[in-house]
């Protein structure tokens, strides 16, 4: 039975297939988050004071930092999206505001101060039960690891195939009018974490870090080739910055996951995963994929990923366009509902 409380969500057996959270990887691994950017002013980009200090200008008393492994973590779950859609929309946004998460979907840490500031950005189109699930099981996800976060969810109105490279793209830029991020993490909304070891602090700069080493949906959790990238990504803002982050040119199913890592290796970073040298933890990066019929794959994804070195510099952060809608923070998230304008005759670039 799913139960939602302050700290914790647990669903069914807690009995984890191999859990050790307390173990020695979790040190060097946290150890290896880059803390400099935590410990540097947050400004904003006319250099004023952040939003939460333009509104509350009275000095914040310095806090512990949290631990470098959260002591709240209860390992892996068996998750049931019937359990979790069981509960009320009132009740579970009332236990959600108790255990401190604020309008816009943003949460702070009460006990100590978290060592990482991520975004956490999902795309989406037509998916609302998903994201009712991932919204109910990711917010307590994230506060055993005593993170401060917010999850901002960039929608696409009809009108033209999907894109979500753009949507990674116009998350990123909403969100930094919002808050000073260190790290975003882009996320689909199919894909839930099963196991609270799964790191998501900050990666460091130059190791952009692949989330989901496994899906179920994937041949039974087999793990991931060195070549996919998709699903579940964390880059610094500052790596996204550097490889002009997504590309915008791969409207419809497939190709902006391989595009990114092509960036990532142009710009001489190193693309990781949480438990790659660790084989007897990787059941702890384990993703829960939630049903849904898959889209036909865009027919010209590979031709496009061809000729993606020479778009390099124009294509993605810096030439990207989008009509703003809506800006709504919602109880759970931030919602940036946008219009995106796709090539005439409903054709992507070079689609014949």
């Amino acid at each position: 039975m799913f139960h939602l409380t302050s700290n914790s969500v647990h669903f069914g057996n807690d009995s984890a297939p191999n859990s050790q959270s307390s173990s020695p990887f979790y040190q060097q691994l946290y150890k290896k988050t880059d803390v400099a950017l935590f410990s540097q002013k947050s400004r904003d980009e006319d250099g004023s004071a952040p939003i939460e200090q333009k509104i509350d200008p009275e000095p914040k008393k310095k806090r512990q930092l949290c631990s470098l492994v959260s002591p709240k973590l209860i390992g892996w779950t068996n998750i049931s999206a019937e359990a979790i859609l069981k509960e009320k929309d009132d009740v579970v946004e009332r236990t959600m505001a108790e255990s401190g998460v604020k309008p816009g979907g943003k949460y702070q840490t009460k006990e100590c101060q978290s060592r990482s500031k991520i975004a956490i950005v999902v795309p989406l189109r037509n998916r609302t039960e998903h994201l009712q699930v991932f919204l109910r099981y990711m917010h307590p996800f994230l506060q055993r690891q005593q993170l401060d976060y917010a999850i901002i969810v960039a929608e696409q109105t009809e009108g033209s195939l999907f894109n979500r490279g753009a949507l990674m793209n116009v998350g990123f830029k909403e969100a930094q009018l919002l808050d000073n991020f260190q790290c975003f993490f882009f996320h689909d909304v199919d894909n839930l974490p099963e196991n609270d070891g799964n790191p998501y602090s900050c990666p460091e700069d130059g190791k952009p870090r692949h989330m989901t080493f496994s899906l179920s949906r994937w041949n039974n959790y087999k793990p991931f080739p060195g070549w996919y990238f998709g699903g579940v990504t964390a880059l610094t803002a500052n790596d996204f910055r550097k490889i002009n982050g997504f590309s915008n040119v791969y409207w419809g199913w497939g190709g902006e996951d391989d595009d990114l890592l092509r960036r990532i290796r142009f710009h001489k970073m190193t693309p990781t995963r949480a438990m790659d040298g660790y084989p007897s933890l990787i059941e702890m990066a384990r993703y829960k994929t939630l049903t849904h019929k898959k889209a036909e794959p865009s027919p010209i994804r590979h031709k496009l990923l061809r000729e993606g070195t020479k778009r390099l510099k124009s294509d993605g952060l810096k030439d990207l366009t989008y009509k703003k809608l809506a800006l709504e923070l919602k109880p759970l998230y931030t919602k940036v509902l946008v219009e995106l304008q796709q090539p005439a005759n409903r054709k992507a670039p070079g689609q014949h």
